[in-house]
């Protein structure tokens, strides 16, 4: 079983097998940034799902009941009036600024009906009573003031949320990279590409939700506090229920760690980050060296030199099989030996 390595053991384990330049301090960026690739391929080696330290989930969240909608102003933003059909509320419409939601039903194909039924924005609670919308991307309300009088008629669906990602993700720790499951009350979901949403019948309201979608969105840098996460399902839902949100998480690369902070994977695995390192610089030299010898009909002159080199191409290849055996383990797919009983 490996030891809990630092970065700079990293370093360090890297170099006993590096003859030549890349001993030297100025070109110690070159194996860390061995090793912070390193890391990155070991965290994908699970191809489209997350290897098992890299999951996590929350399950505070709820879907709303519909609500019933009374009247809307011609007023920029628009209010709607509305009142939910939850029987533990009393005069609230029951939904939250950030709560993304989907109108139908209201009457008037020449003004409200043809301008918000049947489609998503994102609510603004203005009151327990009222509501204004914004589109999706939260940068513009709508703006009622021209449309006609609002006549009779209309629901207010939740379809989704904006998720409260300041409160999942741990200050100056890891960030959500991206939602990989979704299950309301326990049951499984799937999820559901643009074009599919385009082009099927899956926009509309109905009982608990079959599949959901998740979009990304940033009108500023792409910093980890100005990504906003949206998740939508389908379709919208008329009453609770629970919602188990399961996702990725991403930490910064270990470059931006000091020397003495550790990669963000198992200290189990810590060996086959600089097994891997050196198999990729390995590599790297190799090519450099086939290349060299070509070009110059002479012996291979390169800057970098891996001792063993082949060893450590093969090394990794093995690892990655041990990698992913240890992830099936933690997943519970391989039983654990567990200790001897006494009497």
């Amino acid at each position: 079983m490996s030891s809990e390595l630092s970065n700079q053991k990293l370093l360090e384990k890297c170099k006993q097998f590096i003859l030549s330049d890349p001993t030297k301090e100025h070109l110690d960026y070159v194996i860390q940034d061995a090793l912070v690739t390193a890391v990155k391929e070991i965290n994908n080696l699970g191809g489209a799902l997350p290897m098992a330290w890299n999951r996590e989930q929350y399950d505070e969240l709820f879907t709303r009941y519909y609500a019933t909608i009374s009247a809307i102003t011609n007023a920029n933003p628009g209010v709607i009036t509305a009142d939910s059909v939850d029987p533990e509320l009393s005069s609230d419409h029951g939904f939250q600024t950030n709560d993304l939601v989907y109108l139908d039903g209201i009457a008037g194909e020449d003004s409200y009906g043809s301008r918000l039924n049947r489609r998503f924005f994102r609510a603004v609670r203005a009151s327990a009573t009222t509501l204004t919308l914004k589109t999706l991307d939260g940068q513009t309300a709508i703006d009622t003031t021209d449309y006609d009088t609002y006549s009779a008629g209309g629901m207010v669906y939740h379809a989704g949320f904006v998720l409260p990602a300041s409160t999942i993700q741990p200050t100056d720790s890891w960030v959500i990279k991206r939602l990989w499951n979704v299950a309301f009350d326990g049951y499984p979901s799937h999820p559901i590409a643009d074009q599919q949403v385009i082009e099927g019948g899956w926009i509309g309201s109905g009982g608990r939700p079959g599949k959901w979608r998740y979009q990304k969105y940033t009108y500023s840098d792409f910093t980890a506090a100005n990504i906003e996460h949206l998740l939508f399902w389908y379709g919208a839902t008329a009453q609770r229920y629970n919602v188990n949100v399961m996702f990725e998480k991403t930490y910064p690369d270990m470059v931006t760690f000091d020397k003495d902070n550790y990669p963000s994977i198992p200290s189990d695995l810590h060996d086959y980050i600089w097994h891997r390192a050196l198999s990729n610089l390995a590599t790297q030299a190799e090519k450099q060296k086939r290349q060299t010898a070509t070009q110059a009909g002479i012996g291979a002159n390169t800057k970098m030199e891996i001792v063993n080199a082949q060893y450590w191409i093969l090394k990794a290849a093995q690892d990655e099989i041990d990698i992913l055996a240890y992830n099936r383990s933690l997943l519970g797919y391989i039983p654990q030996p567990s200790g001897s009983m006494s009497a």
